[in-house]
């Protein structure tokens, strides 16, 4: 509904033929005047079909402002199917466990979508496949919300000379300490590499006249310099590389990804599969499209990786003592992400529980710890 009501806006506010506004007017009459159907296929972490999961919705008119929703419970093959009459659209979905689950003590990481990320109606009938993680074995972590400053752009009221490799082809590379959650000096107080991060930002061009326009602008009245507009206007392609120079240690992308819950990755880091590098990649376009659970890998912020560090090995090889981590939804080019690691030789487990951080002891041994928050990925005991 939101990419239709996005070029319907766009189309009205160009210069362009009425038949073709026209044409996305009736579209999105059209859509708002068709009953929907939503389905939702709930799976656990393995793929089994949850039956009997319940699901709280909210719809709305969005030419009223009315409101609605309803209850929903999963079939015998975790399907809910939600219908909504002409002219309201379901915008929030919460699921959580069967009442039967729940009775003997299982509890779960509930899912949530919305209009603002995944509930994207292009036509009266959307499908989706959402997972419910189930609660299992919660321990203390460090973790940490990172963030450290990478190459900037030239700005009119910086300091230092301005780079001309800026912003075309900016490059950070740093050094991280996975056991201190530290970037290596002059970054953070890290003392020994665990792994590097290298980030390369390269500069794709304008979308339309107006956004280059509204770059040259800034810089005419002085607020921000042309490569800063590039920056706020232009589309970019981000990379980041993850080295582990180590032998023994390594880096895994996790295969499984839930953007739309608190546990974003499975609970346990696998025992094999670590390669000594790996890059992800995202092409940023700044022409504000919705995402969907199709395509939403190919940006950073939902990935997840596991990390294997401190590494020790026999004589033939084979792990005898070794660390594991993981970073969660790098982003900014890889310069902003949330890292979990388990201070326990050789357990694999990346469960965090929300009571208790363990960095934050590390740090504020006489401070009482903070409340809990809601989302892990809210660290703010840092």
């Amino acid at each position: 509904m939101k990419k239709l009501l996005l070029c319907l806006t766009v189309l009205i506010g160009a210069d362009v033929a009425p038949s073709h506004a026209e044409t996305f007017k009736d579209q999105y009459r059209k859509l708002l005047a068709s009953p929907k159907e939503l389905r939702i296929h709930v799976i656990d972490e393995d793929g089994h079909p949850l039956a009997g999961a319940l699901g709280d919705s909210i719809s709305i008119n969005p030419n009223t402002g009315q409101h609605g929703g309803d209850d929903w419970v999963a079939d015998a093959n975790g399907l809910i199917v939600c219908k909504d009459p002409p002219y309201f659209f379901t915008t929030n979905m919460k699921l959580t466990l069967s009442q039967a689950e729940t009775s003997i003590g299982w509890k779960s990481y509930d899912t949530s979508i919305s209009e603002r990320d995944f509930l994207n109606y292009e036509s009266p009938q959307l499908a989706l496949k959402l997972t419910l993680p189930r609660v299992r074995h919660p321990i203390p972590l460090k973790a940490k919300a990172e963030w450290f400053p990478r190459r900037r752009v030239n700005g009119p009221k910086d300091k230092e000379p301005a780079d001309p490799k800026l912003p075309d082809l900016a490059v950070t590379e740093i050094g991280y300490d996975a056991e201190m959650l530290e970037p290596m000096p002059p970054y953070g107080n890290g003392k020994h590499i665990d792994f590097t991060i290298r980030m390369t930002s390269t500069f794709l061009g304008f979308n339309d006249a107006w956004t280059r326009r509204s770059a040259e602008v800034d810089a005419e009245i002085g607020t921000y310099s042309f490569s800063e507009g590039k920056v706020r206007y232009g589309n970019w392609k981000h990379s980041v590389t993850y080295r582990f120079p180590n032998k023994g240690d390594g880096v895994l992308l996790s295969q499984q990804f839930w953007p739309y819950c608190k546990l974003k990755m499975p609970h346990k880091a696998p025992e094999d599969g670590y390669a000594q590098e790996i890059t992800l990649t995202e092409t940023q376009d700044n022409s504000g499209i919705q995402p969907d659970l199709a395509h939403c890998r190919e940006h950073m912020v939902n990935n997840g990786l596991y990390l294997r560090v401190r590494t020790q090995l026999d004589k033939d090889g084979n792990v005898v003592s070794a660390h594991y981590a993981k970073i969660v939804s790098p982003r900014g080019s890889g310069s902003k992400f949330l890292i979990f690691y388990n201070p326990t030789p050789n357990d694999r487990n990346l469960e965090y529980d929300l009571k208790t951080n363990l960095r934050w002891q590390e740090l504020h041994p006489l401070t009482k710890e903070p409340m809990p928050w809601d989302s892990p990925y809210d660290v703010r005991s840092n």
